[in-house]
């Protein structure tokens, strides 16, 4: 047994059509008719399905489909914008600093002797969460965001803050995946005695870290991950 449905004015209908060998007198589906907007066009459709064979009577019969198209066209009211050709454009661009590119260097200095000056530093939260670790950490640290320059001094590859055992050093780092995974590492190789709790905001915990865990401790280091994946 076989089931053909009708839809008709958005109410839709069922007919069965049993399995007979012998053919059956074919059927009518009926119509379809609906209605659209776009861009202030108006356009109707009106779909006829006539002569539709009973299915299951092992003869296919004929299906014709006619549509009628209405439109009524709306003036447009955007105002005509005329853009003259050009042979040449000359000027400055200066683009704003990198995410990834602006967290590596700041850490970078941290890490290295001596004072770096950093110009046109990212003006962004993940920026932001970085310059803070690298403050708890013990570094100094000078930032002027009017002028996107920021002054580190290097901490020659020791934590000031690891130079003396501690229980616990909290590093807060936001939704900074920038800040979180160099700074997993770093604290791992130059954290000195202490030891370092980082964490995030919910989605932090979310995101997966589970790769770089794994491949510190396969390093001999004493790191884990409460909910990596």
């Amino acid at each position: 047994m076989a089931q053909v449905s009708k839809i008709c004015s958005g109410a839709q209908s069922t007919q069965i059509f049993h399995n007979n060998p012998k053919p059956q007198k074919p059927k009518s589906i009926g119509f379809i008719s609906f209605g659209s907007q776009f861009l202030g066009s108006s356009t109707s459709w009106t779909l006829k399905n006539k002569h539709v064979c009973a299915v299951g009577s092992g003869k296919v019969g004929t299906f014709r489909v006619s549509a009628s198209v209405a439109t009524a066209e709306k003036p447009s009211t955007v105002p005509e914008i005329v853009l003259q050709p050009i042979k040449d454009i000359s000027g400055t661009i200066k683009l704003p600093g990198s995410k990834s590119l602006s967290n590596r260097i700041l850490l970078l200095a941290a890490l290295s002797e001596g004072t770096t000056v950093v110009d046109n530093l990212l003006n962004s939260d993940d920026i932001h969460y970085m310059l803070g670790a690298l403050k708890t950490l013990g570094l100094r640290v000078e930032e002027d965001k009017a002028i996107k320059r920021a002054i580190v001094e290097g901490c020659g590859g020791l934590f000031p803050v690891g130079k003396e055992s501690r229980d616990e050093i909290q590093l807060f780092l936001g939704n900074a995946g920038t800040a979180m995974r160099p700074l997993t590492a770093a604290v791992t190789v130059a954290g000195g005695n202490s030891s370092y709790v980082l964490d995030g905001v919910p989605r932090m915990r979310e995101r997966p870290i589970g790769d770089l865990v794994d491949g510190l401790q396969q390093l001999g280091a004493n790191v884990d991950c409460s909910s990596h994946s």
